[in-house]
């Protein structure tokens, strides 16, 4: 086993560091389950810096008040073409003082044009 997740809350995520190549096997055990059945969404990602980066000018910090939003800028490099069978996102998170995740924002990037 190379990790696991089991928080007791419905959105559970691994992370592997700098995973040896091989082939692996993700296996989904459902807890608490009520009677019948129940749908699962699955993700699996990667990132890679040489497939390209999301970069954000932190340089200014933006400061919410509760309830409050904001909109940050951001830009997309992409330096490669995606793999066969995969597609590039982005995430920008929002991270408060002690780097606790306190918001994110998600791109589906569909298409690269030179």
């Amino acid at each position: 086993m190379v990790g696991q997740s089991a928080d007791g809350d419905s959105e559970e995520s691994v992370s592997v560091p700098k995973p040896a190549a091989g082939t692996y096997t993700v296996q989904v055990f459902g807890y608490a389950i009520p009677s019948g059945s129940t749908a699962y969404d699955y993700r699996d990602v990667y990132f890679a810096g040489s497939l390209g980066e999301v970069s954000v000018d932190g340089a200014a910090p933006v400061r919410l008040g509760t309830g409050e939003s904001a909109t940050v800028s951001a830009s997309v490099t992409v330096r490669a073409a995606a793999p066969e069978g995969r597609a590039f996102f982005g995430q920008v998170r929002l991270v408060n003082a002690r780097g606790t995740v306190a918001g994110a924002g998600s791109v589906a990037i569909e298409k690269v044009v030179p």
